[in-house]
């Protein structure tokens, strides 16, 4: 027992559960449905259309599709759907069996929130690949797990959905708008405007009775 004030002992620290990295996406991206940044309207009416995907094999057009659906975008990039796709052939177990079987729960325009809520019913497994799929597509990332031998894999970094829900106050980080060591330079000047003149108050409405016409002051 560590008393107030007293640095934690190393067993102490040890004996904290450790996340890995693998499960804090999943936990993100399931922050991000409960969040309903999913079924976002605002989003959904911004985003353009998206051009239809060519060339693409049948299970990574399956993969697009779900990606679109699971995340509520409908412009998403096919060659990263594909990049993405590989990359957790590679890093999630039984991937390939799962993703026919989540497929069969996609509906034509069904709704995200929907299709996790048939996934969950389906199988939990279903609905961690659904949740991994989201935290993919919103880190760029696809976690790797280390008691597998497999290391975190880099798809896309300005693609990364996690920049578009702040874009309209904050760019890609290392993105410079302004030119290099824009941060040096002296801050714009402050905009104030004009003083506005004050209006005249009028005088107050007198009270009490008002005395007769023409009855001098004594």
């Amino acid at each position: 027992m560590n008393h107030p004030g007293t640095e934690p002992s190393a067993t102490s620290v040890s004996s904290l559960p450790r996340i890995s990295r693998r499960h804090a996406l999943i936990g993100l991206a399931a922050l991000l449905a409960q969040a309903g940044f999913w079924s976002n309207p605002l989003s959904a009416a911004q985003a353009p259309a998206s051009a239809p995907a060519t060339g693409l094999a049948p299970a990574t057009m399956l993969f697009y599709t779900l990606s679109q659906t699971i995340t509520g975008h409908r412009d998403l990039s096919a060659a990263t759907a594909a990049r993405i796709e590989q990359a957790m052939r590679t890093n999630v177990p039984g991937f390939a069996d799962r993703l026919p079987q989540l497929g069969e729960l996609l509906v034509t325009g069904q709704e995200a929130k929907v299709l996790l809520a048939a996934a969950t019913a389906a199988d939990a497994s279903l609905r961690e690949l659904a949740l991994a799929i989201v935290a993919a597509w919103y880190t760029g990332t696809v976690a790797g797990n280390a008691a597998q031998g497999t290391k975190s894999i880099v798809v896309a970094y300005a693609e990364a959905l996690m920049y578009r829900t702040v874009a309209d106050g904050q760019v890609v980080p290392t993105y410079c708008n302004y030119g290099p060591l824009w941060w040096l330079k002296a801050p714009p000047a402050v905009r104030v405007s004009a003083p506005v003149e004050p209006k005249p108050v009028p005088a107050p409405a007198t009270t009490g009775t008002p005395e007769p016409k023409g009855k001098q002051a004594k």
